[in-house]
């Protein structure tokens, strides 16, 4: 985690005071590799300060702190960057993560050294076919979510058809309603995991309908992306959930396979959003996004049976 930090803070630096592209999107692109490799460990650090029942709670905090981070991140970048430059932004956030080190090392303590189960045992559990359902879970899961939420902005201009400002408050909003959901998330996923897994892609695909059909009106649209943010946090947590629950024995494996997925997710969304928007507007989108969720449902019934045989 200190590694990550470091790396976070000098690229920063670097990209300050770099004047040539390559070099920049080099720049950019280290500390994109190593954002994974930091949340993963944050995320077992936080399952393992806990008994094993209330992981999903401690997780869900840190789920809060990545959306938040995310949320206030873009606009506070914006705005330094509009009010002195590109580059102060840089050295802003090369200081932010130098802080972050520094908290790091002192009140973050050493973990304690823990009898865990060998490379060869934990790659062993990858012929587990719960864990590969639960990896596709994920990334038809996080397609539909992010994947939609990419052309998000496109969708409210064009369909919609409201101001930039009004985009970027619902953005925002977006964002914090997240947060919420985060928070929701990390109780329901405890007194509830079931039922939680099988409520909230239903509700997606509820909202995402919604949206088709009754997006292109201002009001209705700003009422169902608050919903659909609180929905969406939950289905963030709900994400990590459904792949580290089957094997708690082997906390970094789980969590990397989750970024992993979601970030494959993000891609195949993402590729699978646009071909729709290309072929039919920017409304269509949402169908995408409701074809990968429909698909995440039926990985989750086969998930289910996997567990039973398990």
């Amino acid at each position: 985690m200190l590694l990550c930090l470091f790396v976070f803070s000098a690229t920063s630096f670097w990209a300050a005071i770099c004047e040539n592209f390559i070099f920049l999107l080099i720049a950019r692109a280290i500390p994109a590799f190593f954002h994974p490799v930091y949340c993963a460990f944050a995320f077992s650090i936080a399952a393992d300060s806990v008994p094993h029942n209330e992981a999903p709670k401690a997780i869900a905090k840190i789920f809060i702190a990545v959306s938040a981070g995310m949320t206030l991140g873009v606009p506070l970048t914006s705005f330094i960057a509009s009010n002195t430059s590109l580059e102060m932004s840089f050295v802003f956030f090369a200081v932010l993560n130098a802080l972050a080190l520094l908290l790091t090392i002192v009140f973050v303590p050493s973990q304690n050294t823990k009898e865990k189960p060998s490379q060869k045992e934990q790659f062993k559990l990858l012929a587990k076919p719960v864990v590969w359902a639960s990896v596709f879970v994920v990334m038809t899961f996080n397609g539909a979510m992010f994947g939609f939420y990419s052309y998000m902005s496109e969708f409210l201009l064009n369909f919609t058809q409201v101001s930039f400002n009004l985009i970027s408050a619902l953005l925002l909003v977006y964002g914090l309603t997240g947060v919420v959901g985060n928070a929701i998330a990390g109780k329901v996923l405890v007194s509830a995991p079931k039922a939680t897994l099988r409520i909230v892609p239903i509700a997606l695909i509820a909202l995402y309908v919604a949206l088709f059909f009754g997006g292109g009106n201002a009001l209705g649209a700003s009422a169902i992306l608050v919903v659909l943010g609180i929905v969406a946090g939950v289905g963030n947590n709900m994400g990590q959930f459904v792949v580290a629950s089957p094997i708690p024995q082997a906390k970094e494996l789980a969590n990397g396979l989750f970024l992993s997925a979601a970030n494959i997710g993000i891609t195949l969304g993402t590729s699978l959003c646009g071909l729709f928007i290309s072929l039919e507007g920017s409304r269509f989108a949402v169908l995408a996004a409701v074809c990968l969720m429909i698909g995440s449902i039926g990985l989750l019934i086969l998930r289910e049976k996997f567990l039973s045989e398990d």
